[in-house]
């Protein structure tokens, strides 16, 4: 079977296109054919050797695809070979064929297909966790996302407004905006592109403070801050951008405002504590990496409560460019210049 393999950490273009030797299910595990593979910045982090999860060489990566289950090891009682399913792992889904365990993949609606499958559950996972369990987002409530225009940021959007909130989504283009908007979001502010100086810092934070309500329906991209309007603060951050944003960001919590750092696109943030004391306000770090969180099959409440929204058109990853498997670098590329809107996918030979 062919495969994408880093054999030593360093640029991506270092990455091989290889034949493997096809896997064998063992007790608990599932071979599954694979057809479509999200693709993630957590990918490019492993392949670059930034990543915090230790992996031996040679390293197969990716974290999720989707597919049709091939066979099933002694024990497997949820899925059986012919079923269609999407599945997450530490690494390995850059491949033709992966094996996973049971609990890390689950069966996907006759409605939904491979693409879409294959980049539902990682970032809908992360926005899902993030909101509903940890931050606990109300109907009513302010949410601002930052990196909207991203795989995550667009869950959060998505989920945001199933959860009954008011949406403001912030990004870096006027594209990225109008993008989230087509997803839901209320309004949107566009940010300068950093890293932001100390007077940028305090600009956007004022900026960001000082137009965080308004009852308008103004497009996103009619202008860049001043969309949202007459401000007491964002009740739920969600920050997938980090760097010299964050800051900002916190200083426009509200009153017991929640902080969720997700990510670190532009960086890793160092912030003062003192809007977070002077606010009464949380911060969280989201990383839903722990295997009751990570796995499909452990997490079926949360699972079903998005297929329902998926199925009700509240919840739809949106696929802005396809590669074949042998061109998982150039795909790669997309998200480590941060070029990318909504989710970049591969596809497989198997496919058809």
């Amino acid at each position: 079977m062919k495969a994408i393999v880093c054999r030593e950490f360093g640029p991506i273009e270092k990455l091989r296109y290889e034949d493997l030797a096809r896997p064998v299910p063992g007790v608990g595990e599932v071979l599954v054919e694979v057809h479509a593979v999200g693709v993630n910045f957590t990918d490019v982090l492993a392949v670059e050797g930034r990543s915090q999860l230790k992996r031996n060489f040679p390293i197969v990566p990716g974290v999720e695809a989707a597919g049709v289950v091939l066979r099933t090891g002694p024990g497997v009682t949820s899925v059986k070979p012919g079923q269609r399913v999407l599945g997450t792992c530490i690494s390995g889904s850059y491949a033709e064929e992966v094996i996973f365990e049971e609990h890390e993949v689950f069966r996907i609606p006759d409605d939904m297909d491979m693409r879409a499958a294959a980049t539902f559950y990682v970032a809908s996972m992360t926005a899902h966790y993030a909101l509903h369990d940890r931050a606990k987002l109300q109907p009513g409530e302010t949410l601002l996302v930052l990196g909207a225009g991203g795989g995550a940021g667009l869950a959060a959007v998505q989920i945001g407004k199933a959860l009954g909130a008011r949406v403001v989504a912030g990004a870096s283009s006027e594209e990225k905006l109008v993008l989230a908007a087509r997803f839901g979001a209320d309004a949107g502010l566009q940010y300068p592109k950093g890293p932001l100086d100390l007077a940028g810092q305090k600009e956007l934070a004022e900026a960001l403070f000082t137009h965080t309500k308004n009852t308008g329906a103004a497009s996103p991209v009619e202008v860049k801050i001043s969309s949202v309007r007459d401000a007491s603060g964002y009740h739920v951050i969600f920050d997938g951008v980090g760097g010299t944003y964050a800051e900002p960001a916190l200083r426009s919590l509200s009153w017991e405002g929640r902080y969720l750092s997700v990510g670190f696109a532009a960086g890793v943030p160092k912030v003062s504590l003192g809007p977070i004391l002077f606010k009464n306000a949380v911060v969280m770090g989201i990383q839903p990496a722990e295997d009751i969180i990570r796995q499909p099959g452990r997490s079926p409440e949360a699972m079903e409560r998005m297929l329902g929204w998926y199925a009700k058109g509240l919840l739809r990853p949106d696929i802005s460019a396809v590669f074949p498997l042998r061109d998982a670098a150039e795909a790669m590329r997309l998200l480590a210049e941060r070029k990318a809107t909504g989710r970049v996918v591969l596809v497989t030979d198997r496919a058809g």
